[in-house]
């Protein structure tokens, strides 16, 4: 199945360099409000120094006002060469004094708001306006002049355009864009470089990983920052898994090529003596026992290929709900009649419903290889019963019992070991049988016991303790 591989490095690069142009595209939006601010500023403190220089040039001499312009106001306002200065001074009739008649004094009109400033006896105001086709920059003062007993107020309007400021607000604004370019280059080569420096421990632990042989499963022993800890360990923990599983089928490929071959190599010299043997008779008996080794090599591979197939299921976790009581009587069912015809009979005993949580297919390997155990080492007319009964604390306890010759005290705990044959066994068997049982039993959580039966025979429990009630 093709799955969707995506790049940290690339990720990494990406969100940085997303967060990086979203700063400078606030910077410099910031450095443009920044700019413009200054210029007009700058450029208003002009205005109303060139105005105040008028303001201190006008006198009322018998009642009329003269203006004297002085040229410092306007040596002031031409260190913008490139602006033109507009100028008007009128009476509180609006009856121009001097400059010029057209200018909008009241400002009638403009939807800007009119930033309102007052300087010692003065008030004045600021406001930008189109006349004669240009933005002009425009301050409006009004002053009261005495005389002796009279008193005439008047007012300067004095305008400039906005090239030069327009032109110093543009001149700030590309510094601060040089300003956040270099800073953007820079960071972005710093950021590539610490990514670079961050996942170089995962290039490091991939080379490692890549320069070891197929069978090396020795652990990891890398200097690794605490992010990448866990992934360490995890690797370990299973290449410790994988060596541990490895060594156990090499143990078990060793012992079941040896248990093979042994039947083989007796069924190939018993096939050898029968083609030999001129005594029918006794042909005939060398054909059974290479009848008989054909069973027992038979059963030897079933039950290796049973145990790959359970090994593989244990692995996935194939649980569900299993009613224990009719998993039991299908079985019973299917080995009652071969157990019949060598004059054992097989009975269930159980009452009730019982539930638990399991795999079911291997359940039913589990209860069928020790009901054939317990039916093959029956004495003749012997009888195998099975019981299901439930403890106080809720435990489901399955009972296998038989009339045959048990197994020694000494020798239980081996039964389960595989290919473990007793040194009293007259019976043909793969010896794999309880081993298989013992291993779905842990698998389960539950607890495998072997107990005497009266007067003579065993009796196999098996403990569920994670049952669950029907």
């Amino acid at each position: 199945m093709k799955q969707n591989s995506f790049s940290i490095k690339q990720q990494l690069t990406k969100l940085t360099t997303a967060l990086l142009v979203i700063l400078i595209m606030i910077s410099y939006l910031a450095a443009d409000l920044y700019g413009r601010r200054a210029a007009r500023l700058s450029y208003d403190r002009l205005l109303a120094g060139a105005t105040l220089q008028i303001a201190e040039n006008i006198s009322l001499i018998n009642g009329v006002a003269v203006v004297d312009l002085p040229r410092s106001a306007f040596k002031t306002l031409a260190l913008a060469p490139d602006d033109r200065v507009f100028y008007a001074v009128t009476d509180e009739d609006g009856e121009l004094i001097t400059g010029y008649n057209d200018l909008p004094f009241n400002a009638e009109g403009n939807d800007r708001p009119r930033e309102e400033t007052s300087i010692g006896p003065f008030n004045y105001r600021f406001y930008t306006q189109k006349y004669r086709g240009e933005n002009i920059r425009f301050i409006t003062m009004d002053q009261v002049l005495n005389d002796v007993a009279i008193k005439k107020r008047i007012r300067i309007t004095l305008g400039q355009s906005v090239r030069a400021r327009e032109a110093l607000a543009s001149e700030i604004r590309w510094k601060a864009l040089q300003f956040v370019s270099f800073f953007f280059v820079l960071a972005l080569l710093v950021v590539s470089l610490a990514i670079k420096m961050m996942l170089l421990p995962l290039k490091t632990l991939n080379k490692e990983l890549g320069s070891r042989s197929p069978v090396d499963l020795t652990p990891l022993d890398l200097s690794v920052p605490d992010e990448v800890t866990p992934l360490v360990k995890t690797i370990n923990h299973f290449m410790a898994q994988l060596n541990g599983t490895l060594d156990k089928l090499k143990q078990f490929t060793a012992i079941a090529a040896h248990q093979i071959r042994t039947p083989l190599a007796g069924l190939k010299s018993q096939a050898q003596n029968a083609l030999e043997e001129q005594d029918s008779t006794i042909r005939r008996q060398q054909l059974q026992r290479v009848v008989e080794s054909s069973d027992l090599l038979s059963e030897t591979v079933s039950q290796l290929l049973m145990q790959a197939e359970l090994e593989h299921r244990f692995r996935r976790e194939v649980f569900g709900d299993v009613q224990l009581d009719e998993l039991v009587k299908e079985v019973c069912r299917d080995v009652a009649v071969p157990a019949l015809l060598n004059g054992i009979e097989v009975a269930y005993l159980g009452e009730g419903r019982f539930h638990l949580t399991g795999d079911q297919f291997a359940l039913k390997q589990m209860i069928r290889n020790i009901l054939e155990n317990a039916i093959k080492y029956s004495d003749a007319n012997g009888l195998v019963e099975t019981n299901i009964s439930r403890h106080e604390d809720g435990t489901i306890v399955l009972s296998v019992s038989d009339n045959g010759p048990g197994i020694p005290e000494d020798e239980r705990p081996k039964v389960f070991e595989e290919f473990f044959r007793g040194t009293d066994s007259t019976k043909p068997g793969s010896g794999l049988g309880l081993s298989i049982a013992k291993e779905i039993a842990n698998h389960h959580g539950a607890d495998l016991h072997l107990l005497d039966n009266t007067p003579h025979g065993l009796v196999v429990e098996i403990h569920f303790k994670r049952s669950e009630n029907a």
